[in-house]
């Protein structure tokens, strides 16, 4: 979903209490599911940038080099594109783990993204269900969250509708705030969002 960064920048974080509830969507026709193989991570940074995501490719490719290219075998069952009918990598994103809300390793949805111009066909709802898929297949049920940020309100609404609600807690030691108080910015942060949702 397209970002809209006229808004000001806060990050946010949303936590599901029950990965094992989820509401069930699949492709359109003329799309496909696959997993991650060696190589395509410059799909994955292609789609990243095409929404605004990376500046550059070069960033991307870095991050992802970073993030989960340490973690190949967990990777190749985690990390989930959609294929056009030409078989072109149109959309990604990760069932993937953080340690942002406790010492326990917690699943998360990670990069949710689809290319401008394959959005607006149900293609992130059917990711988000694969997501929760390919956790559930990893996972015994328990908590789930992501993050995600002010000018990504449309696709906020996508997460509410998949349970995640917003935390509103203190801040995370593994959170990096960018300027000011977490707790204050966290709240103005919704306030924006839900200003905005109210107007879609």
């Amino acid at each position: 979903m397209s970002m809209d960064k006229t808004l000001p920048y806060y990050g946010v974080i949303m936590i599901k209490d029950d990965l094992t509830d989820y509401p069930i969507y699949t492709l359109p026709k003329g799309y496909s599911f696959c997993t991650y193989e060696p190589g395509d991570e410059g799909a994955w940074a292609d789609i990243e940038v095409s929404v605004g995501e990376f500046e550059c490719r070069q960033d991307a490719l870095d991050y992802f080099k970073r993030e989960f290219a340490p973690y190949p075998k967990e990777l190749m069952r985690r990390c989930v594109f959609v294929r056009d009918s030409k078989g072109e990598f149109v959309a990604t994103t990760t069932g993937w783990y953080g340690n942002l809300l406790s010492e326990e390793t917690m699943p998360r949805i990670h990069w949710v993204a689809v290319k401008p111009e394959h959005q607006g066909r149900g293609l992130a709802k059917a990711l988000m269900t694969k997501a929760f898929d390919i956790l559930n297949e990893i996972y015994d049920g328990g908590r789930v969250y992501l993050t995600t940020q002010t000018w990504s309100y449309k696709a906020i609404n996508m997460y509410l509708e998949f349970g995640f609600e917003p935390y509103l807690g203190a801040k995370p030691d593994n959170w990096k705030e960018v300027n000011g108080d977490f707790e204050t910015n966290n709240k103005k942060a919704w306030e924006i969002i839900f200003d905005r949702l109210e107007k879609l």
